[in-house]
């Protein structure tokens, strides 16, 4: 009886390979002699992966390695459709280039994913391994991502640095690196760190390697990453460690939030990451990642702009996010600006070190010393982080009387869909100038022990 492949037998499967140990091969077929077969291997990790078996000729027919299975579309897998679309092209290719030729032979004529471009001479038979380690790979992720302007760059660069390096794990050829190992690893950082820490680190080490392999069907890919060897995604097997990953839920009270603005507006020697968490807030709960990479040169006097970039989610190129600048944000961009100019720094936010901005993480410390001086005067304080700032802000915007969509506009969230992308070009610069001063009043009265927020 022939068997069609599908995501309930491959779920099973899946199960199966765990609790045996074993690989197991799965045959999509489907009762058509002379086409060959779409194959998938599944490995006791997890790791899914698609190959081409054509047909039997002289000596033993090898599989031809297609690509990484996922029920949904992404990028660098190939779902069951995609698959047998490949395996179909391949099959008539194979089949007019010899009818009769062995499979090594069809391995020599036909491309690889990784080849450039297709070469009239025969490809050698065997190549050498490649003993690229897997810090490399990873430090080679964390550039791709700051080469494409990622707001996510420098937290993924610090993780690598902070929990991979130190490991054993680094120096081994990262086509060599397996499931059981990276949990053990993981297990490591749960003891020592946090979960949180740990689901983060198997996230971006699962999308280094999802790279690597995306990259072999990428022209515009750098050669690079084509010399690591890898044929499958070792961590797509490894618990995503969600119960970590809960939402966070905590506003500030308004109680809490007016001693800390009114902190934020008394202290009469500011940090620069000080100033960066009074930018953030005096513009209605922006993203620190966002704010520290802000050059002087996107910064507009004249006009009253300031332009960040939004590189969050999988835009290609980031979304440009205009703010205008009410009258204390445009105070503070000015003191910024002029201080930015006297130390030679493209930043606005300059760091101590030559043409480098402050980290968003020095913000979150500096929302951290808040904190520690809240919970000295009161024991039984509640935490809080820089995150629920942005929470917080967006919910008293609301409280206020301000609109989803004039929120999402201006905390540049919720944007994603057909009718933003492609049908709705206005800019929202009168309303997101309308909702910013309204925030400065309501923060204005704060501070004068006003607390209503009329107009």
């Amino acid at each position: 009886m022939h068997q069609r492949l599908n995501s309930s037998r491959i779920k099973k499967s899946t199960e199966l390979a765990r609790s045996t140990g074993r690989d197991l091969w799965l045959s999509d077929d489907h009762g058509a002699y002379g086409m060959g077969r779409l194959v998938l291997r599944i490995s006791p990790g997890g790791a899914r992966r698609f190959y081409y078996r054509p047909l039997r000729a002289a000596g033993r027919s090898k599989a031809i390695p297609l690509g990484l299975y996922s029920r949904t579309k992404q990028v660098g897998h190939l779902t069951l459709t995609q698959a047998r679309k490949q395996a179909s092209n391949l099959a008539v290719s194979l089949d007019t280039r010899s009818a009769v030729g062995t499979a090594e032979t069809v391995r020599q004529t036909w491309p690889s994913p990784a080849t450039s471009q297709i070469s009239t001479q025969p490809r050698p038979t065997t190549m050498a391994p490649s003993n690229h380690s897997l810090i490399q790979l990873c430090r080679s992720y964390a550039r791709h991502l700051k080469d494409n302007n990622k707001a996510s760059a420098r937290a993924v660069e610090l993780a690598f640095e902070r929990f991979i390096a130190p490991t054993e794990l680094a120096d081994q050829p990262a086509r060599q690196i397996s499931p059981t190992a990276f949990t053990d690893l993981l297990r490591g950082i749960i003891s020592a760190s946090s979960g949180y820490s740990a689901s983060k680190v198997r996230s971006y080490v699962h999308s280094a390697y999802a790279y690597a392999l995306s990259a072999r069907l990428n022209p515009s890919a750098p050669k690079s990453q084509l010399d690591y060897g890898i044929e499958s995604n070792p961590i797509a097997g490894i618990d995503a460690l969600a119960k970590y990953k809960i939402a966070r839920t905590r506003y500030l009270r308004d109680d809490e939030f007016r001693a800390i603005w009114r902190g934020l507006q008394s202290t009469k020697k500011f940090t620069i990451p000080g100033r960066g968490l009074r930018l953030c807030i005096l513009l209605g709960g922006q993203r620190a990642e966002q704010v520290v990479s802000v050059k002087t040169s996107q910064v507009d006097l004249e006009a009253g702009t300031i332009l960040l970039l939004d590189g969050k989610g999988n835009r290609p190129i980031p979304r440009q996010h205009l703010l205008p600048l009410p009258p204390q944000a445009l105070e503070e961009v000015r003191w910024l600006l002029s201080y930015a100019q006297s130390v030679k720094s493209p930043y606005l936010l300059p760091s101590k070190m030559p043409n480098t901005a402050v980290s968003a993480g020095s913000i979150s410390k500096e929302v951290l010393c808040i904190r520690h001086k809240m919970e000295a005067d009161d024991p039984h304080q509640e935490h809080f982080q820089f995150s629920d700032f942005r929470r917080t802000i967006e919910t008293k915007l609301a409280s206020l009387g301000v609109s989803k969509d004039y929120r999402a506009q201006l905390q540049s969230h919720g944007l994603s869909g057909v009718q933003n992308k492609h049908y709705d070009r206005h800019d929202y610069m009168r309303e997101k100038r309308d909702v910013l001063i309204l925030w400065e009043k309501y923060l204005s009265a704060l501070t004068d022990d006003i607390l209503s927020t009329a107009s």
